[in-house]
């Protein structure tokens, strides 16, 4: 499921530390790590975070596509037809 964006001074994000283990796990191996930005945020800075609008691309076109269109499809086994 999509988790909500947060906002901090006209910055739409989402903190990949707070998203759930499944999709941290994926997006820290398939995120462009240029595309992570750092928010000081009053005395914090939150090192981790993604615009909302690369976390939901990410979400659609990598996270939450069927198995069958990412994953190499099983052809079973073959026997040669001549030998």
């Amino acid at each position: 499921m999509r988790v909500a964006s947060q906002k901090f001074r006209g910055i739409e994000y989402v903190q990949i530390s707070s998203l759930p283990a499944d999709q941290k796990k994926q997006i820290w191996q398939s995120i462009n790590h240029q595309q992570i930005i750092m928010i000081l945020k009053e005395d914090s800075l939150l090192n981790d975070c993604l615009q909302y609008r690369h976390y939901t691309d990410w979400y659609e076109n990598v996270f939450a596509r069927p198995a069958h269109e990412t994953a190499p499809t099983e052809m079973g086994n073959f026997v040669l037809a001549f030998k």
